[in-house]
This record gives C-alpha cells, structure tokens and sequence, in this order.
C-alpha cells in the first residue's frame, strides 16, 4: 500500500471522461500512487470500473492494489453475518476484475446507537474475526482496515485485537483520534480526510503542509487523497519522492 492512496469518491464525468481519468491515474502510478480507494456507494464507481478498463488498454503493465469502503452488517442489520461479508467481497472482486484486495474498510454500521454497537459488536467480535482470518486464507483480502466511528468503538476494537489496522479522520481540524492513535503501534492506521474537504482550507495551509502533518504521527501509514487533476498531482510529487527515499 502506498503512501498516498487514491480516493476515488470525487471522480467524476464532469471533471473529465475515461481517458482523462486512465492518463491521471496512469502518472499517478508511475509516480508512487499503487493503490485506490473506492465503494460501490459511490456516484463514481461506475466511472472508475470504466476508467480501469481504459487503462489496461493503454498499459497492461499497471496493477493497482484497492481498499474497498464495506459495512457489515449495514444500517438494514442489526447483527454481523460472514455469509454477507463473504458475499461483499467477492462483488468487490468481480466489479474490480481483480483476485485480492489489498484492504476492505470495514465498518458496522445498523441504526443503532454507538452504545449498543460497541456491545454488539464485542458480542460478535470472535465471529467477525473468524470471518477476516478465512478471507486472508482463501487469498482474498490482504487486511482489514476498522473504520469505527467512534472513539469509544476503536478503544474496544483494540482491545480485541479483531483487525490489523485502522481508518480514521486526520486532518488540523479533525483531531478525535490523535490521543488514541498516539498508543497504537507504528504504521497500524490509514487517515481519511488529510485536506478536511476544504479548498479554501488547503489554499490557506498548503497541501505539503497538511500531508506533513498528516503523517506526523508514528501510527499513519497512508492516507486517502483525492487527486482530480495532473496539477493537483504534481503538487505533491515531491513529497511522494521524499516518502519513497524515506
């Protein structure tokens, strides 16, 4: 997984066709970027299928990695099936036309109150970990990343030791997880989010700096940026080389 994950979220027709997307995510490659993020929730997934398939067209030799965003069980359950999970991932694979996923972003989701997920959660969490050690057997997923939501879901999360990693907000602006964060191991967490969204914030902070503080803290590994144009991309060249000599 690279430093730098592309965010597929904001890809979209109005910005530029397939062939605008292959050629960005083609430089983006050769300059670091080996991985994307992306859900079939997203408006753009549909887009980015296309693009992909664009791109192979254009160079056979490019492979990108993915993480894939997945609720299980979803806002419709209250409780976690491996079956559904199975059954997600192997969407994922077959939308994605690849044999792994270097990552899923799982998250529970249900309409329940954060309280009542955490105890359902630890309830299930034996079954949900038994569910992710048969995905990584078969070969078909790398990690689970654990998006919680909550502060209080990841403290326990944690404590059971039910997935490698982490997917949390980080940004100036976001700073709920900076203290747990601060007590997990090196490398052990993706951040979502590094530019808050926010043009006017990246004009007034600077995209360098913002990476630079994204990745002050030990625990990030990588994080997720949506890049929406070749200019964006050269921006942070620069620092994609100084991560990968690092």
């Amino acid at each position: 997984m690279s430093p730098i994950v592309f965010g597929s979220m904001r890809m979209s027709q109005d910005k530029g066709d397939e062939e605008y997307w292959a050629e960005l995510l083609r430089q983006a490659y050769h300059a670091g970027i080996d991985t994307i993020h992306s859900s079939m929730e997203y408006d753009s997934f549909t887009l980015l299928q296309s693009t992909l398939q664009r791109l192979s067209k254009i160079d056979n030799s490019i492979h990108f990695k993915h993480i894939v965003k997945l609720a299980e069980p979803h806002f419709s359950n209250d409780e976690y099936s491996s079956n559904r999970l199975n059954e997600k991932v192997n969407s994922y694979l077959e939308a994605l036309q690849v044999d792994k996923l270097e990552a899923i972003q799982w998250m529970w989701r249900s309409n329940l109150s954060d309280q009542k997920r955490v105890v359902n959660f630890t309830k299930q969490s034996k079954q949900i970990k038994e569910g992710i050690d048969s995905l990584k057997r078969k070969g078909l997923i790398e990690t689970a990343l654990c998006f919680p939501y909550s502060v209080e879901f990841m403290r326990k999360a944690l404590k059971l030791k039910v997935f490698d990693d982490f997917c949390v907000y980080r940004n100036p602006i976001e700073q709920e997880y900076d203290e747990i964060l601060s007590n997990c191991k090196k490398g052990t967490a993706v951040s979502i989010r590094p530019f808050f969204a926010d043009k006017a914030f990246v004009v007034k902070e600077g995209p360098i700096k913002l990476l630079e503080y994204n990745f002050s803290e030990p625990a990030i590994r990588s994080t997720i940026l949506s890049i929406s144009s070749l200019s964006q991309l050269n921006e942070i060249k620069g620092f994609l080389n100084a991560k990968a000599s690092f």
